[in-house]
């Protein structure tokens, strides 16, 4: 005779395997989920000190501004420090997430990388402050400085990145094994249902539908019929299909997450390393073709120089400082472009307010004689801060407007006063002016003239570079004519 369990072993048998199933299912999903998070907050947090070591970098460059635009005064050092101490921060919290002594070993190394930072910034900023920039010593910091940090920072970043980019995939690998264990546990639970069923619960129904026939049977004295019904065992086993159904949708979603979030980074680095590809390109097609002309036109007026021509030599030499002067501007102009924050490399210097209007009307001599344009000066002996070279352009530019648009024959008055700590220059020429409704239009960028004629941005230029040196530069309301009032501070020594 042959040993079968009983009912109650085979039940709890069952039991007990469709409860390994969901604790099976339930201990997959969780660790997919901790795993997938694990590695989502490792990318997060790369990403967090990638975009800290930027932030730092744009400090340092915002502090380093403030020592060419804020003549005698030391700049404001809290911005870099304060970006000093989230590096700090964010490479402690890094240490401190770490699994294994080993792993917070490596993570602690990157400290040095802040603590290096914040030495070469020392340095420099004791330096400057001894000896500010356009000093040998101040310079030779500044140099020294833009030799290593960069550098630093740039690998740093690089290794950040390798490790963000190392979670990424690393979070993309998961997804398969996730997959096809839910797709496992998906098939053997049918499966262990089905034998449930066939070794247990139809042995049962079997016998309990024989104990009712037979009870009835004896009861009405008849063969009793079948019988069939829902008990506690179906309802158990109902649940424990919800429960498994509920456990799949929590796989498939997570899932969903991981990849809608692995697809939106992926396309996210792709577009930043599109946009950045571009940028490079265009700067280097515009160098090359800009520079290289100029750079023959140079090399032909040097030699021309050379003549014996007295009037043919001076001609040359006009055209090779014309040369350099648009060299510079497109150097500058391409500086601007490729800055952060797009904004005018200025230095601020002592500037002697007479020479630079001198030296504008001297380049724009040949253009006022041709216009038939007079200019009268009364400028006295002031010296104003700012950028010699930029505020000659300025002026230069102020006056080809008035070649332009102050007609054949006109003239122009430039007057210079000290009022306070400024310097006030008024330009006022006897011309047709402008209406009212078009002079703020004239200071756009791109804005034309009543005429249609030109592009606009002298004025616009003119009046960045003013603003960015601490001035105004403001239109008068005349009755006739044109007034240009520029407000520039004066230079105090120390």
């Amino acid at each position: 005779m042959i040993c079968r369990p009983s009912l109650r072993m085979r039940l709890w048998l069952a039991a007990t395997t469709l409860a390994m199933l969901a604790v099976i299912a339930a201990a997959i999903a969780a660790h997919g989920l901790l795993r997938t998070q694990a590695w989502a907050t490792e990318a997060m947090t790369a990403q967090q000190r990638i975009e800290a070591y930027g932030s730092y970098s744009a400090r340092v460059n915002d502090w380093m501004l403030g020592w060419l635009t804020q003549a005698g005064s030391v700049p404001d050092a809290g911005g870099v420090m304060q970006a000093m101490d989230n590096l700090d921060r964010l490479v402690a919290e890094d240490v401190a997430a770490a699994t294994d002594e080993a792993e917070a070993t490596r993570r602690a190394r990157q400290s040095m990388t802040p603590a290096r930072l914040r030495g070469l910034f020392g340095q420099l900023q004791n330096t400057l402050v001894q000896t500010p920039p356009g000093t040998a010593e101040g310079d030779a910091a500044i140099v020294f400085y833009a030799a290593q940090a960069p550098q630093v920072v740039a690998g740093q970043i690089e290794q950040e990145a390798r490790r963000r980019d190392i979670a990424l995939a690393t979070m993309e690998g998961l997804r398969r094994p996730f997959l096809w264990s839910a797709i496992g546990i998906g098939v053997a639970v049918p499966l262990v249902l089905m034998a449930l069923y066939l070794l247990v619960l139809r042995p049962l129904f079997s016998r309990l539908g024989h104990a009712t026939r037979a009870a009835e049977a004896m009861a009405a004295g008849t063969i009793p019929p079948g019988a069939g019904g829902h008990d506690e065992l179906g309802l158990m086993f109902a649940r424990l299909r919800q429960m498994s159904a509920r456990v799949a949708r929590r796989s498939a979603r997570l899932e969903t997450i991981v990849q809608e979030r692995t697809a939106s980074l992926s396309q996210a680095n792709d577009r930043l390393a599109h946009i950045d590809a571009n940028r490079r390109r265009f700067f280097a097609d515009v160098g090359h073709e800009l520079r290289t002309p100029l750079t023959v036109i140079m090399g032909e007026a040097e030699l021309g120089a050379r003549s014996k021509d007295a009037e043919l030599r001076a001609s040359f030499q006009t055209i090779m400082a014309r040369a350099q002067r648009l060299f510079r501007r497109i150097e500058d102009i391409l500086r601007i472009a490729r800055s952060e924050n797009g904004q005018l490399e200025l230095v601020s210097d002592r500037v002697a307010l007479n020479l630079a209007i001198e030296a504008a009307l001297a380049d724009l001599a040949p253009v006022l004689r041709r216009a038939g344009i007079t200019v009268t000066h009364e400028v006295p002996q002031l010296a104003v801060a700012g950028d010699a070279e930029w505020l000659r352009q300025v002026f230069a530019g102020l006056f080809e407007n008035a070649a332009k648009y102050a007609g054949q024959g006109a003239e122009v008055g430039v007057k210079a006063a000290q009022v306070g700590d400024m310097v006030r220059i008024d330009i006022a020429d006897n011309g047709p002016g402008v209406s009212p409704d078009m002079q703020e239009q004239l200071f756009d960028r791109f804005s034309r003239g009543q005429d249609g004629a030109g592009f606009g941005v002298g004025l616009a230029l003119a009046r960045w570079v003013v603003e960015a040196s601490g001035g105004t530069l403001d239109m008068l309301p005349v009755e006739s004519g044109l007034h240009l009032r520029i407000a520039l501070p004066l230079w105090k020594e120390g």
